[in-house]
């Protein structure tokens, strides 16, 4: 039973389970790994030996979209941070404008650096988004812009500073970071695999730009100077499409040189969403759409890890046929799988927690095989939707 005849098959089998594992854990792993160690580090980074630097004036424009019972929270949390250096809030109004108003009406009596400007309603703009945040840009007086969306809350006061603050002589974007999460009582909450998808697409991005290779970015959770947005005109390269204002426009101006990564919880928002599996589904379909308008490849090294999971499953179980009847074989490709996961896993829920997502841990080696399947049928899907994301079908 124990006894074995290396044949070239078997020793064939046991290099690539060998290579496999290797692969996802000095590859995979080393990613995943790099967005937690870089939240902790920012987390735990002391800025109390800054007082007497300078933060620079900062415009926060918020992107509305009928977000008026959000923005009595949002706004308030923006308004009452604890920022050294003016700022001003500017509300880019682009649906319910009445009940918007109510609301920036109410605040405007407290607060006298908030304001709104709002896209006109007869606008045939195929993206109202990416004219909305240009009115908001336009209409601001300071050089750092710092961008977030009406359906988001900011549990720190020190967002604003997390922010700006990583503005130096060199840096001219920073991204940052939004959690999604659900409307307190709602029906459909967050599921497994969606917040498996999430943070495997965050670790995609972040990581990247961790490694200094930046090529995307969040709406609700972005700072780039001024300068920066008209030098690169605008949106001019992307305005074919209804999506992937942030997404494109970072891949455009971001640089290893010029980006700088804000991950301290002080600097983590949240984006509440209503419906989040719909809204996940959607936003999946956009992602994957525009995503070949990105530079880099962190796509393609993340697809390999996909594959070199798929062949590691594989190799384990031909190994285990093509050795019987002897069962040495099997016991050593399924330790190597095994410890493979283990480590894996953990890596993964220490990551995920970090980054307020939920925690996956036994469940984590059944999203990572279905994983490029799910993906598989969203990118199909998207291209379905062609019409709905260009201008031409």
């Amino acid at each position: 039973m124990f006894e074995i005849s290396l044949t070239p098959t078997i020793i064939s089998l046991l290099a690539v389970i060998v290579v496999s594992a290797l692969y996802l854990l000095l590859g995979f792993r080393r990613y995943v790994a790099m967005v937690s160690k870089r939240v902790s580090h920012d987390t735990e980074r002391d800025d109390s030996g800054d007082g007497a630097r300078e933060y620079p004036s900062v415009s926060v424009i918020v992107y509305s979209e009928d977000d008026a019972s959000n923005l009595e929270v949002l706004l308030p949390q923006i308004l009452d941070q604890d920022y050294p250096a003016p700022f001003e809030v500017i509300v880019v109004n682009d649906g319910a404008i009445d009940s918007t108003k109510d609301v920036i009406a109410r605040l405007e009596q407290k607060y006298s650096n908030l304001y709104m400007t709002f896209t006109p309603q007869e606008s045939r703009s195929l993206s109202r988004k990416k004219l909305a945040v240009t009115l908001g840009i336009k209409a601001a007086k300071y050089n750092v812009l710092l961008h977030t969306t009406g359906v988001c809350q900011v549990p720190s006061r020190q967002w604003l500073k997390s922010m700006a603050g990583r503005f130096d002589g060199r840096t001219d974007v920073v991204l940052g970071y939004a959690a999604p999460a659900a409307q307190e009582g709602t029906s459909h909450p967050w599921k497994r695999l969606h917040a498996f998808d999430q943070v495997r697409s965050a670790v995609e991005w972040i990581s990247w730009a961790i490694a200094g290779r930046p090529y995307r970015g969040t709406a609700c959770n972005i700072a780039y100077r001024r300068e920066v947005f008209f030098r690169n005109k605008g949106f001019s390269r992307s305005l074919d499409l209804k999506y992937g204002d942030d997404d494109v426009f970072v891949s455009e101006v971001a640089t290893g040189d010029n980006t700088a990564v804000e991950l301290s919880t002080d600097s983590m928002l949240l984006n509440v969403q209503a419906a989040p599996a719909p809204m996940h589904r959607a936003e999946k379909i956009r992602r994957d759409y525009t995503a070949s308008r990105l530079r880099g490849h962190a796509r393609l090294f993340f697809s390999t890890c996909s594959w070199a999971w798929w062949i590691l499953l594989g190799s384990v179980v031909a190994v285990s046929i093509v050795g019987l009847p002897s069962i040495l074989p099997m016991i050593v490709s399924v330790v190597v799988l095994l410890a493979t996961w283990i480590w894996l896993m953990f890596t993964w829920r220490r990551t995920s927690r970090m980054l307020w997502s939920r925690s996956i841990l036994i469940t984590f080696p059944w999203f990572m095989s279905y994983h490029p399947i799910y993906t598989l049928y969203y990118r199909i899907k998207g291209m379905r939707k062609r019409g709905s994301n260009l201008t031409w079908g």
